[in-house]
């Protein structure tokens, strides 16, 4: 089709549209407000309307903000992206107002003119700041008049390498910070009350500006590489939006000081390369319930309004795609910010302009648009409009009163009049309000934000939030300590017992604020964090941590003063995250200097073991290390090669020098068993045939001791592939002591499952105490494939009753899920489970029956119940195991129906931090556990069937994915209807005060 006949007929197209809308074609283009309308896609139930355009005034508009009094500021520019030649700039910032109600602006105020590309906009503090280039803007009006006769430059030396990419985004946050970004060309080097602050390269600012206080973060040219906008969260954790590639990132774990370049954890999933800018999270009542916490993105490289789904992913965030509130077919619908006004509606803030960028077209191209800009309106069919309260004169203790609205924008902007107002008249009106009783806990964290953009430490609320039920609000709380930090009588006292809170989110944010503490004692305490599972956004806090406070922690650690409590998980990530030979050479002098009846030898020589290279290994092999004034450490020695055999499976590496000659020399002095059992780990890791197959054979033979019989059979299987068929099958067979057999079974698993699966059989056929399953089952389990073995095996033998009602409780106590197999076991053990179901109305008639019936003590008992496995999945009050979560404060946390859903349908709801995965090797190993941590090099998880730590090389990993939780379905089947009435019951009143 020729282009002249193509534009003919979208004429032809747009002439039709016009007719039945009764658009007059003479009164309109294709560059019309209601032509560019007619292009959109909008979600159902909503509908948008154009607030203002070029009409008032508004040409290519960057960023929107709102005020107080509900009027609309707007940033905009026609000298970009570059100004020509004798021009003389006049970017502007407006003022647009819909003085009759009727959803249009019909008054426009030129705020402030000539200016030259304004890339950032906020008002606070009487004015606004505006981004100018190399400049940080503070513009006032003095007189009333809604023109800025005060113009002051409050910072200076902002980079401009790329003008889309100077300071933008300002949004004030939480505490009354302003935050913005600069991109990936940009370098800064800006002149402070508080010293020279450079940032390189894409990065955050974050601004106090009563102290006028500028710090800088990430800088580099990982993501997010052009970062674009700032949304909070209800408890004020933030998001980064991303201008490139979906970059974007939840930034905590990164806001440290003295920041180490690494790439953060990025959180849009599926991104797919589509950039955006702006954002906003729902929280009004205007939108629908199920639009409730929805963000909102300008998708201005794609013509679209985007939605996510914000949730909770381990300590951080994570964004996924919801359908999209707008699309448009013109290709020039750029929206670049979005932000709900006072009325409910969502404001979209329209750059309009058929070329984005400057590296796809020339600076000067002719279809550059220099003359359009819109404001479009999104509202909520059928859904009535809000009705804004009147705060820019309203009184404090009014304004206070509104930070328990449970609209965003009531609260945000309360909250920014109080931070204009007066110190001392908030503060001391502050004090009295916080002490109601009817406060809720996200109220006082509003309360606390106000203090903090007053600079007013305010101890009392702050230690009051650190101990608040909410996790939202101890994160927030954490993070106001290293607000404060230098102001604090002590805020590690504080931080301590946040870094080993319960939830992961809380965990972090008093790791990073430890950072703002600089003392040695700063890093002991971040450093508890290790003895906990970590995830992606933990990890970086951590890792950061290390290196932030290296200047601080490293003299201490050199001395050996560094207090770690001799934890080896908090040393390990010194050492590890550090990865620096200054850090390796202090652990080795501390490996020297230490002597061997110090409890810190060895923790220090068992993190060498993970840490060090190939010379460092070799010591570990040599008695003498480990002999001090009483003789050898045979003990210690054998915990300390054993923790070598993990790491070496891990690192792949072995040691320098004749590796089989220096076990032979371990084995001469007839050791102890613990340490040859740790010799036959390390044979089998390094392949080292310093035993032959009759000398593992008689390991294997070994009277009483099943973990030597076991570790000499698999050594056997490992290294002597033309033997162990024979000499196995001679310990497999009837009349030999059961350890032995067991032993046998265990070393066909790596080259015979069937043989492997049919010794198993015939020893639990004849098992009577239920003693082999524990040894059995886990290296069985560990095979790919070896759990299909076993129940083909069982269904032609059956296991007597006392080994299959073991294998229940183990398989339940670890989640182990293998329906075939569990069905077998239950079988034999006389269980029948099925797992119910319960309608609503069920549930409603239990939970009433529960409260009103319920005894709470015999429902203990049924808990304890070896037999339900509950007591080895779950601590109460400590004691328990710790596969599932502490049910210590369950009641406290969660209602009875609640409870009831959870036993029943334990898949339907997975509590943070209990998702298990299972992961097969490639060299066909099978484990299934929680994830403890996640590096470039390893995956650690805690096996819950071994109940131990398994590092594995991620080169060495074929598969992962998620099964869910590890509770299985059906375990209150056998319960009676009153036996299930109690034991709910006792779970629901866990963690309340006893009457």
């Amino acid at each position: 089709m020729k282009p002249t006949r193509l534009k003919f007929e979208v004429w032809c197209l747009f002439g039709i549209w016009c007719l039945r809308f009764g658009v007059s074609l003479a009164a309109e283009s294709l560059d019309s407000p209601a032509a560019e309308l007619a292009s959109f896609q909008i979600a159902d139930g909503f509908e948008v309307s154009l607030f203002a355009s070029e009409n008032n005034g508004v040409v290519k508009p960057i960023q929107i903000r709102f005020d107080a009094r509900g009027r609309l500021w707007v940033i905009g520019s026609t000298v970009y992206p570059q100004i020509e030649p004798g021009e003389t700039p006049n970017d502007k910032v407006l003022i647009l107002e819909d003085t009759d109600g009727d959803g249009r602006a019909d008054k426009t105020t030129v705020f402030a003119d000539g200016l030259m590309i304004p890339t950032g906009l906020e008002l606070g503090d009487g004015g606004a700041y505006v981004g100018h280039g190399t400049e940080l803007l503070f513009l006032k009006d003095t007189n009333g008049d809604d023109r800025a006769d005060d113009r002051r430059v409050l910072l200076r030396g902002f980079g401009t390498g790329d003008n889309h990419q100077n300071i933008n985004s300002f949004r004030w946050g939480p505490g009354g910070e302003l935050w913005f970004c600069q991109g990936l060309h940009t370098h800064s080097s800006v002149e402070t009350p508080w010293g020279l602050v450079r940032l390189d390269q894409a990065g955050l600012w974050r601004l106090r500006p009563r102290l006028t206080k500028l710090e800088g973060f990430y800088g580099s040219q990982n993501e997010p590489q052009n970062p674009w906008g700032y949304v909070f969260t209800d408890w004020g954790e933030p998001i980064v939006i991303a201008g490139n590639n979906s970059s974007s990132i939840y930034p905590v774990p990164g806001l440290v000081s003295n920041h180490r370049d690494e790439p953060p954890a990025l959180i849009w999933k599926n991104g797919n390369g589509r950039k955006s800018s702006g954002g906003e999270i729902v929280g009004t009542a205007h939108f629908p319930d199920a639009w409730q916490g929805v963000v909102i993105l300008g998708g201005y490289i794609n013509n679209a309004v985007w939605a996510l789904k914000l949730s909770d992913d381990g300590a951080g965030f994570a964004l996924e795609d919801l359908p999209p509130l707008i699309k448009s077919t013109s290709r020039s619908f750029r929206p670049v910010d979005a932000k709900f006004g006072p009325d409910g509606a969502l404001y979209l803030c329209d750059w309009y302009n058929p070329i984005i960028g400057h590296y796809q077209a020339s600076f000067r191209h002719p279809d550059r648009d220099k003359t359009h800009g819109r404001i479009w309106r999104v509202t909520a069919k059928g859904r009535p409009l809000t009705k804004p309260p009147q705060l820019a004169d309203a009184s404090i203790p009014t304004l206070l009163d509104h930070l328990q609205s449970s609209d965003r924008w009531t609260r945000q902007f309360a909250k920014r009049v109080l931070a204009d107002r007066p110190t001392s008249e908030v503060t001391s009106t502050l004090k009295i309000w916080t002490t109601k009783s009817d406060l809720s806990e996200h109220a006082l964290v509003e309360a606390l934000g106000v203090y903090l953009s007053h600079e007013a430490p305010a101890a009392e609320l702050l230690a009051r939030l650190c101990s608040a039920k909410e996790p939202g609000a101890r994160a927030y709380a954490a993070s106001v300590v290293g607000a404060w930090a230098t102001r604090l009588p002590d805020p590690l006292v504080l931080l301590r017992p946040l870094v080993v809170d319960e939830n992961p989110r809380v965990r972090l944010q008093a790791v990073v604020a430890c950072t703002y503490v600089a003392k040695p004692e700063a890093m002991a305490v971040a450093a508890i964090a290790a003895d906990f599972p970590t995830d992606k956004f933990l990890d970086y806090a951590l890792k950061q941590a290390v290196f932030a406070l290296k200047p601080q922690w490293l003299p201490a650690f050199k001395a050996g003063q560094l207090n770690l409590e001799n934890k080896p998980a908090r040393l390990n990530l010194l050492i590890r995250a550090d990865g620096t030979v200054d850090t390796l050479n202090a652990l080795r002098e501390l490996t020297t200097s230490t002597p061997l009846g110090d409890p810190r030898h060895e923790t220090f020589f068992t993190l060498l073991a993970d840490v060090g290279d190939a010379n460092d290994l070799a010591r570990l092999l040599d008695t003498k290390t480990f002999t001090g004034a009483k003789g050898h450490d045979a003990a210690q020695h054998a915990r300390v090669l054993e923790a070598l055999a993990t790491s070496a499976r891990a690192r792949n590496i072995r040691p320098a020098g004749d590796v089989g000659g220096a076990l032979t020399a371990l084995s001469n002095n007839t050791p102890p068993d613990s340490l040859r059992v740790a010799m036959l780990h390390l044979a089998t890791q390094w392949k080292v045939t310093a035993f032959n197959g009759a000398a593992l054979y008689a390991f294997a033979c070994t009277p009483d001791n099943d973990e030597l019989r076991i570790a000499g059979a698999n050594t056997l299987a490992a290294l002597w592939p033309e033997e162990a068929p024979k000499l196995l099958g001679d310990l497999s067979r009837a009349g030999r002591v059961q350890g032995e057999r067991v032993a046998a079974a265990i070393g066909f698993t790596s080259f015979d499952l069937p043989r492997a699966a049919s010794v198993a059989t015939d020893i639990l056929a004849e098992d009577r105490d239920g003693r082999s399953i524990a040894q059995l089952l886990p290296p069985i389990f560990q095979r790919q494939g070896g759990a299909a073995a076993l129940a083909e095996a069982l269904a032609a033998k059956a296991p007597s009753r006392s080994a299959a009602e073991a294998a229940v409780r183990l398989m339940s106590a670890s989640g182990r899920r293998d329906e075939r197999l569990a069905k077998l076991f239950r079988d034999a053990a006389g269980f029948s489970r099925n797992g119910q179901t319960m309608t609503p109305a069920e549930f409603t008639t239990l939970a009433a029956d529960i409260r009103t019936n319920g005894d709470a003590k015999h429902g203990e008992e049924i808990f304890r119940r070896a037999e339900l496995g509950c007591i080895a999945c779950h601590a109460v009050n400590g004691q328990g195991g710790n596969i599932g979560p502490n049910l210590s404060a369950l009641g406290t946390a969660q209602p009875i129906d609640f409870i009831i859903g959870a036993i029943l349908e334990p898949q339907k709801e997975i509590k943070e931090g209990f998702m298990s995965i299972s992961v097969t090797t490639t060299d066909g190993e099978e484990y299934q556990g929680y994830q403890i941590r996640e590096t470039k090099d390893e995956l650690v998880l805690r096996d819950v069937l071994q109940n131990k730590e398994v590092r594995l090389r991620r080169g060495a990993i074929r598969e992962k994915k998620q099964n869910g939780s590890v509770m299985p379905g059906g375990l209150a089947d056998s319960l009676t209807h009153a036996e299930f009435r109690d034991l709910v019951r006792f779970l629901s009143e866990l963690g309340k005060p006893t009457p």
